[in-house]
């Protein structure tokens, strides 16, 4: 039997949602299950097998239909190796009718076919299958952003584990539990206990060097582990569990759950509440979505109506002296970190108050016996770049042996680099980028395109008046010649690095 390569790692549609289409008046004709539809394609190829990825619906009028049952057959045959979840014929011109023997293979191999009429365009059958597409992907973001939203609150509750596990298995419709040293946390519907198989993944998984994550059955359900902490000091394991497998936005789901599991396991003589650290390693590495603005609002003290922008704050003791504890210095937000890096340290989300009232803050905690740095202030989504900012801008703070507040006409290198170890820096970024030959100035304006639009392909090539397979190829080329990873944001960092303080410019 066919089988769809439209799984729980692929967004797709169910072949019944097309079918449900009134506009498009399509007749099941071999119902062979439900398959996910991954895109509609139209093929008039002998042999289109060979093109596909799995998961297609393949339209085709039979313009190339094989015309002996064996090599129609084949062609079914190859379909379904190729994984196709089905086809959609069209009935005339070639055809008035869907051929018997296509039928009586389709059925034969398990492959769902679909008559398509007259009336109806195999482009408005594509267009329909892109709609639906969309309007799932649309869901599972909204159903995402619901589910950190609640997991951000729920790390604020009281006995934040269990509720960040009921939020976890309300959000995907299974059971959770943490298994942790001092016992079994678990959800409603959770077993009271692992059974042996279970207990000796946990086992591996809480291993110096075993596995950090791991699959198996228990009864009907399909259990996900996935280690907390770092074995073999903190650590824990969590499960969850459930009849069907995970897809892409369950995973996500997942995979911010045990992060913050994660986060709760590290413990900090010197820490301020839980929730605080947790909600600055959410905000600031990830960047707030919209439902977590007014939580940030409030955390911050910025007030109902929230603030115009926050700034991140970055710290460290000053010295070796004496220094207020992070927990008891006069910082008004409840969002605050003192796990941002190995030497001690702190950082926070505040609500913009002007550049003035920030100055006497940070000499206030000069005083506590902190240096302190501060970013500019920013939109919520910004926070991420915000922060790396007052991290690098904290460099300068200790060097220069007082508290600094980002000047947006001040380069934060400046004091880690002179201009000629930045240029030589970056020339040794770039590499053969930083040749002065017409094919290297054309790779370095690309790639500084696409950086600044985000990797977004169009916008790249518009403001470079090229095709947008000139600018793929170009970065492509970029990638072999430098042996980079562009999807890698740090190697992006340091060619932005290179190509904005490289004194040859161009």
């Amino acid at each position: 039997m066919a089988v769809s390569a439209a799984g729980p790692d692929t967004h797709a549609v169910p072949l019944r949602a097309v079918l449900a289409r009134r506009d498009l008046a399509l007749a099941s004709v071999v119902d062979a299950g439900d398959p996910g539809i991954v895109w509609a394609v139209v093929s008039e190829l002998a042999e289109p097998a060979l093109y596909l990825r799995g998961g297609e619906l393949v339209l085709t009028a039979g313009l190339n239909l094989p015309r002996s049952a064996e090599g129609v057959r084949d062609y079914v045959r190859s379909l379904a190796e190729a994984r196709v979840s089905a086809v959609g014929f069209g009935v005339t011109p070639v055809h008035d009718t869907i051929p018997e023997a296509l039928v009586e293979e389709c059925r034969s191999q398990g492959l769902p076919l679909v008559e398509v009429p007259r009336p109806t365009p195999f482009a408005a059958v594509s267009q329909a299958v892109g709609e639906e597409l969309e309007e799932r992907r649309m869901r599972d973001l909204r159903r995402l952003g619901e589910a950190h939203q609640r997991l951000t609150r729920a790390v604020t509750a009281t006995g934040p584990v269990g509720r960040v596990l009921d939020v976890l298995a309300d959000s995907l419709g299974a059971w959770s539990a943490l298994a942790a040293p001092e016992g079994l946390h678990t959800s409603s519907g959770a077993p009271a206990a692992l059974d042996e198989e279970l207990t000796g993944l946990v086992a591996k998984l809480t291993e110096a060097t075993g596995p950090r994550s791991a699959k198996a059955s228990s009864g009907s359900d399909e259990v996900f582990l996935h280690t907390v902490g770092t074995p073999p000091d903190d650590h824990g394991v969590v499960l969850v569990g459930r009849p069907r497998p995970l897809g892409i936005t369950d995973r996500a789901v997942l995979r911010t759950a045990t992060a913050l599991l994660d986060l709760l396991s590290r413990r900090h003589d010197d820490a301020p509440p839980v929730p605080g650290r947790l909600l600055t390693a959410l905000l600031v590495d990830g960047g707030p979505t919209g439902p977590a603005a007014p939580l940030l609002a409030e955390l911050t003290g910025a007030g109902e109506a929230g603030a115009p922008a926050y700034r991140v704050l970055r710290a460290v003791p000053a010295g070796t002296g004496r220094h207020t504890s992070p927990a008891a210095l006069p910082l008004p937000t409840r969002v605050l970190d003192t796990g941002a890096g190995p030497e001690p340290g702190l950082r926070a989300v505040l609500a913009d108050r002007g550049e003035d009232e920030h100055r006497a803050h940070l000499d206030e905690l000069r005083v506590h016996g902190w240096i302190a740095a501060l970013s500019g202030p920013v939109a919520p989504e910004d926070l991420p770049d915000a922060d790396r900012g007052a991290a690098a801008l904290l460099e300068r703070a200790r060097a220069v042996g007082g508290p600094l507040v980002w000047d947006g006409d001040e380069d934060p290198f400046a004091g880690l680099l002179t201009p000629a170890g930045a240029d030589d820096l970056a020339r040794r970024i770039l590499g053969p980028l930083a040749e002065q030959t017409d094919s290297a100035r054309t790779l370095r304006r690309t790639l500084r395109a696409w950086l600044v639009r985000h990797g977004n392909w169009d916008r790249a090539a518009a403001d470079l008046g090229a095709h947008r397979n000139s600018v793929r190829y170009r970065i492509g080329r970029i990638e072999r010649d430098l042996d980079v990873d562009l999807a890698d944001a740090e190697q992006r960092m340091r060619l932005w690095f290179a190509l904005t303080r490289w004194r040859a410019g161009g």
